[in-house]
């Protein structure tokens, strides 16, 4: 409503443009604005536009192509020379090809720079909001990496080829170990932590992040959800908070040698292979482009959203990305060996070209989202007795919203739509004269309901009940949380969440020093699932806990 708001207020302003008094009379009987007009104007259409691509509007009540013409015409109410295209830093140039150096040097906001600021609001807002309770950096870090590692649960890279950009991974919920370390480093980003990509020099899908603070890299593992465990770490309390460095991986091989799964399932880096590994900058042609550095320094300080952040130095910006990053000495952090990685890119023209089949898949996949779709009325005839049901053409979409909602923060009132979103796999809203259906009546009645509207209220249900353990999570309700995903196996139905139930309860059951429960769940999990390689790293860490708690708890009679 309050975006709606802004939209009608931003048009009743273009009518009254060329009315007010601050005109003034030109010799040719025309009139021009004074700079202190133009410049209000200009400030009500920045204003516009941002709130036009906040996450829960942009696609929900506004369009990208609305958005894209606000932000030529911001550009042209500034009356700057910019229609030429500027040159490109020579960082940019060793880099990128041509078509990537060409979308640097564009003049015009385009779709794709719509989606980079969506996601920017995105990010900025929800980084301060996991981070909040952290009093270091590195805990700050750990803290968004797991926040990513439970939101979006990992896919093998053959059933996540569909191309989205993070706030859209995000939404699904689902994606590979690439999709996890993107999502990573742009919400590190937004605290003003610098991050790359290290990645291995004979596989370019295994990735690690490493994040750089008082001059270490810390190492986390998107695959694996987890950090690169220490061998100092609290090993007594299991721990798996503390990141190892990587100096610490490149003077002692067991620590690498520690991530592996069995000698047959080796882990994919070791300190002689980390050493050849690519060190990658990470980010989108739209970070670097002089359109969004005019965007960024019109905002005012009440967004503290990043959304240009240049390679190079410059006059703003005294030490580019790509200097902070040379300063760490290590193999491979030299400035002409760093590179750009090349994969965020590569799904972002992806995302605005899908093809027929991957519109197929899109669609399958976001069907649920249409949840519920409301009974407009119920029809009887009173001869055959025959009941009909006048069921609504399209579904309202709360199911959608709700998911919004929680990545943008707002854990506790989603639960309360996630419980209405489950009930509606049983009986969808029902006309405003009639309250409820009987419980005896209920199967009879779901019979009538098309097979297409079933199925979007069971995978929404199915939706629901997973992501309403992890808002509980969020709230700090680990116990309940936990329970919630026990409860979600144990119900009957599809499980579509299950391979990220099952390891979520597990690391959330060791969390809580539950071991044997954590232990037994993770044993559980399959080797054809991706969350296998990190159960095994947890079962061998934890293990010797859960057997020395199950020791304790024994009578001494018993023991015997």
């Amino acid at each position: 409503m309050l975006i709606q708001r802004s939209i009608i207020g931003f048009l009743l302003l273009g009518v009254c443009w060329g009315c007010s008094g601050e005109s003034v009379v030109e010799p040719n009987g025309g009139s021009s604005e004074t700079a202190a007009g133009r410049k209000n104007r200009r400030d009500d259409v920045l204003k516009t536009l941002v709130e036009m691509s906040q996450p829960e509007s942009l696609l929900i009540v506004t369009k990208h192509a609305t958005v894209v013409s606000l932000l030529n015409d911001w550009v042209s109410m500034g009356g700057e020379l910019v229609q030429q295209e500027e040159p490109v830093d020579k960082v940019y140039v060793d880099r990128l090809d041509k078509a990537l150096l060409g979308r640097i040097k564009a003049t015009r906001f385009s779709k794709r720079d719509v989606t980079h600021i969506r996601d920017g609001l995105w990010y900025a807002r929800i980084s301060s909001l996991v981070a909040a309770a952290a009093d270091t950096d590195l805990e700050r870090a750990t803290r968004l990496f797991f926040y990513v590692t439970r939101n979006i649960v990992l896919r093998s890279e053959e059933d996540s080829t569909l191309p989205l950009a993070p706030f859209g991974v995000a939404m699904f919920g689902e994606g590979n170990a690439r999709d996890r370390a993107w999502l990573f480093i742009n919400l590190l980003r937004q605290l003003r932590i610098d991050a790359v990509v290290l990645q291995a020099k004979e596989s370019p899908k295994n990735v690690l992040v490493g994040v750089l603070l008082g001059g270490e890299v810390y190492l986390y593992d998107p695959e694996l959800g987890l950090p690169v465990l220490t061998l100092e770490g609290d090993l007594a309390a299991g721990a798996i908070d503390r990141p190892a460095t990587l100096s610490e991986a490149a003077k002692n091989p067991k620590v690498l040698a520690a991530m592996s799964v069995s000698p047959d399932t080796p882990y994919p880096f070791t300190a002689a292979s980390l050493s050849e590994a690519r060190v990658l900058l990470v980010g989108a042609t739209s970070f670097w482009s002089a359109r969004m550095r005019r965007l960024q320094l019109a905002l005012s300080s009440e967004n503290d959203v990043l959304l240009w952040q240049p390679l190079e130095k410059s006059d703003i910006v005294p030490e580019g990305v790509l200097a902070r990053v040379a300063k760490v000495e290590a193999e491979g952090f030299q400035e002409a060996s760093i590179g750009i990685w090349e994969y965020p890119e590569q799904r972002l023209d992806g995302n605005v070209s899908l093809n027929t089949s991957q519109l197929q898949v899109f669609a399958l996949r976001s069907r649920a989202f249409e949840s519920p779709i409301p009974i407009r009325n119920i029809l009887s005839d009173r001869e055959t007795q025959d009941v009909r049901l006048d069921i609504a053409e399209r579904g309202e979409f709360r199911h959608r919203k709700a998911r919004n909602r929680q990545l943008l923060g707002e854990w506790k009132s989603v639960v309360t739509t996630y419980l209405k979103v489950r009930m509606w796999r049983d009986i969808p809203p029902l006309p405003k004269e009639m309250r409820f259906i009987e419980r005896h009546e209920q199967r009879a009645f779901k019979a009538l309901l098309p097979t297409r509207v079933r199925l979007v209220h069971a995978e929404a249900a199915d939706d629901a009940a997973f992501w309403a353990a992890v808002c509980q999570y969020e709230q700090g309700r680990v116990e309940s949380a936990a329970k919630a995903l026990q409860d979600y196996m144990e119900r009957t139905g599809a499980h579509e969440w299950e391979s990220g139930a099952v390891w979520l309860e597990g690391l959330w059951r060791g969390e809580l020093k539950q071991w044997a429960k954590a232990v037994k769940l993770l044993q559980a999990i399959p080797d054809d699932d991706p969350h296998w390689f990190g159960a095994q790293v947890l079962v061998a860490r934890w293990s010797p806990l859960a057997k020395k708690a199950e020791k304790a708890a024994t009578p001494p009679d018993e023991a015997k």
